[in-house]
């Protein structure tokens, strides 16, 4: 997640979140959650400090959980969105691979993708039609090899493509926008960061 906020490990919205649950967290466990995710070696005194922090993220969760139940209007929405992408998804990877096998082109799935010191083009696109269709013939046909490097969130795929070649591009999906995915986000940063601290409380 980019890092909005200067100085801090996680971005705007998240910090908002923080500083709404971090009174509840000193007055409950006399441990802030904001001097605790970004200072934790301060609390390597305190007694049971995993158990505590299993406690602070049951919280944390319980209080995003309050916050998405407020959101099935917008929770609706994103699921249409969702299933759009992966309905596009589906019908440009089977294309991207029919038409590499072709070209004679690799088309590889990486299980992990270094770009090192070259930025490569990105193309974002919400829907697929005939411009989209010879965009790909394109790129293909000027590519050294082809990479699947789609994500998925929750059950659903958003596709994403590098076309390596002498001007490499990357032609991805554009992602839904939507308060929810913002929520789970900075949920999803604060109990992994938690996460890191009570593995490293629990290992000491």
């Amino acid at each position: 997640m980019a890092d909005d906020v200067t100085g801090l490990p996680w971005d705007d919205q998240t910090d908002v979140f923080i500083n709404e649950i971090d009174a509840d967290t000193t007055k409950k466990y006399n441990v802030s959650i904001r001097k605790l995710l970004l200072n934790p070696q301060d609390f390597t005194k305190m007694d049971n400090m995993p158990a505590t922090i299993d406690k602070m993220k049951t919280d944390v969760i319980a209080y995003f959980d309050e916050l998405l139940g407020d959101l099935k209007d917008e929770e609706d929405e994103l699921t249409k969105q969702l299933e759009d992408v992966d309905a596009i998804h589906t019908q440009i990877n089977q294309i991207v691979s029919s038409r590499s096998g072709i070209a004679r082109v690799p088309f590889l799935t990486p299980a992990d993708f270094d770009f090192g010191d070259v930025t490569p083009e990105t193309i974002y696109i919400n829907k697929y039609d005939g411009q989209i269709d010879l965009l790909i013939t394109k790129l293909i046909n000027c590519s050294n090899y082809v990479c699947d490097l789609s994500t998925s969130y929750r059950k659903y795929s958003i596709g994403s493509w590098l076309f390596s070649g002498s001007r490499s591009c990357l032609l991805s999906i554009k992602p839904p926008e939507s308060m929810v995915v913002s929520i789970e986000n900075s949920r999803d940063t604060i109990t992994s960061r938690l996460d890191d601290i009570s593995d490293r409380f629990a290992g000491a």
